[in-house]
């Protein structure tokens, strides 16, 4: 756990302006980190430090690339991520943190940004993980996975079959009907198993 504590910013003996740190997040990061779909990784993460007397903006920059699975295949391949987040930490008392404000006491001193950059790269990450389609190049999947989601029957193909089952059949004509034209209460139609 000392690990994540090399990712500690001491922001109290920084002087008021701008100050720049740099972070190589590696496979050890992911692996300390308490649930973490992100097992391993190779991220360059740049942060720019703004502090004035009553805040702190921190700047993330991040590029490298990410273990994931293939979300049709489930092959693990290297992904791609970069992007920018901001986040704010105020000194003094305040109604809670948002999603880019954290409130500090007085007293703190340093501000431990790991789990931070964890959920910026995840977050970089697209919702539906398919390299194949990405890169137009099915070689890259598992095909023996690829070969069984083949063979399975089309769900278009069996639900043409033409065949309704009757309860569905009697339930059908129920919305088409006159109100007050059939008593609803009735349950003879329903019973004839």
């Amino acid at each position: 756990m000392d690990y994540l504590q090399d990712f500690s910013i001491q922001f109290s003996g920084l002087t008021n302006g701008t100050h720049q740190f740099e972070f190589q997040v590696g496979d050890k990061f992911f692996e300390l980190l308490e649930y973490a779909v992100i097992e391993r990784g190779n991220v360059k993460v740049e942060v720019e430090l703004e502090k004035t007397t009553t805040l702190i903006t921190l700047l993330f920059k991040f590029n490298g690339e990410v273990e994931v699975s293939c979300d049709r295949c489930t092959i693990n391949y290297f992904y791609p991520v970069e992007g920018n987040n901001r986040l704010i930490l105020q000194f003094g008392e305040g109604e809670g943190d948002e999603d880019e404000l954290i409130f500090l006491s007085r007293g703190e001193f340093e501000f431990n940004i790991a789990q931070h950059i964890y959920e910026y790269i995840a977050l970089a990450l697209p919702l539906r993980i398919v390299p194949c389609e990405e890169m137009d190049d099915t070689s890259i999947c598992d095909q023996t996975v690829i070969n069984r989601l083949e063979a399975l029957p089309d769900e278009k193909e069996d639900s043409g079959s033409g065949e309704i089952d009757p309860r569905w059949e009697k339930l059908k004509g129920l919305g088409s009907k006159e109100p007050g034209s059939e008593e609803l209460g009735s349950n003879n139609d329903f019973n004839n198993d």
